[in-house]
């Protein structure tokens, strides 16, 4: 059952264009502004930059450590990065065997601390604004590689459509990942012996191009769709989509309903990327790529906690 535009409640105005989000264990979220600038939000709603990153850095999907350093997936430098409270920015990884992260999107970390990074295309930000993609393209792309805590990195699967928002289920079964263009969500099996099984769809058929997810503890999954497929235009003003302003959830049986929406952009805008958070984990926040600050919503079930607030 979709809820009411009323339960959503905006928060941290003055985040501008952030795609991603994170949660701290203290209650501050943070995101990345395609101006370059990290933000951090305190739990009641100012708003801090942090840290203004490299000529050209466009941060995309963020993730956290158990030091509180945040994790950064730049499609604008092509490259995952590691920034510290104290603003110091380090690299993690431009390539992963033969994989140039040349369009780094999303990163989740497993109970280990390996690091899944998802990479959409073989292109960068540079060459898609040179040469517009062709969003149905039905040639996959895209790749998902993992990065563990001594530096070794691999391949976990490639021939991705568009590889977007990853999570790993709270069972540590498997790790999902969102294919922009083929509107569903693959699912990967992580084998217990660390390697991992044949991707195969869980979702499919959705009502527009999903881009970020997140697990309550039970296994429901809610996935943001900004927007759907429209003609190419210039990637630089996000165009490639139109608005859709729509947020599922999904049960375990990969079976999808409406949450959200926001037809006419009255409280959220191109919602990107999602994540749990707050005292009791029931607060799901989301970003806003074409607005200028986070919502959120306290939902029914409780977030799985990842990786840095366990």
């Amino acid at each position: 059952m979709a809820l009411n535009l009323a339960s959503v409640e905006v928060f941290g105005e003055g985040v501008w264009r952030s795609e991603g989000v994170v949660v701290g264990t203290d209650g501050f979220v943070y995101g990345g502004g395609r101006n370059g600038v990290m933000y951090r939000v305190d739990p009641d709603g100012k708003v801090e930059e942090i840290a203004t990153l490299a000529a050209g850095s466009k941060p995309n999907g963020l993730a956290m450590d158990r030091n509180g350093d945040i994790i950064i997936c730049d499609v604008g430098i092509s490259a995952v990065s590691r920034l510290t409270q104290a603003g110091k920015l380090s690299l993690i990884a431009d390539r992963v065997e033969d994989v140039v992260l040349k369009t780094p999107n999303f990163a989740t970390f497993d109970a280990d601390g390996n690091l899944y990074v998802s990479n959409t295309l073989d292109r960068s930000l540079k060459e898609l604004s040179a040469e517009p993609p062709d969003m149905y393209d039905p040639v996959a792309k895209g790749a998902l590689v993992r990065i563990r805590p001594n530096g070794r990195a691999d391949v976990v699967a490639r021939e991705i459509h568009w590889a977007n928002g990853t999570a790993i289920d709270p069972k540590e079964e498997a790790i999902y990942v969102l294919q922009t263009n083929k509107f569903n969500c693959l699912r990967i099996p992580i084998r217990k012996d660390g390697g991992h099984g044949k991707p195969e769809i869980y979702a499919e058929d959705f009502p527009a191009c999903p881009d970020g997810m997140a697990f309550a503890a039970d296994g429901t999954l809610f996935v943001t769709l900004p927007g759907t497929i429209k003609k190419p235009g210039d990637i630089e003003t996000d165009s490639l989509l139109t608005t859709a302003n729509k947020i599922i959830k999904i049960d375990t049986s990969g079976a999808w309903e409406l949450l959200l929406h926001d037809p006419e952009s009255a409280v959220f805008h191109n919602p990107t990327n999602c994540a749990f958070g707050g005292g009791d984990m029931h607060d799901l926040y989301f970003t806003n790529l074409l607005g200028t600050h986070f919502c959120k919503i306290h939902t029914e079930l409780a977030g799985h906690p990842l990786y840095h607030q366990r």
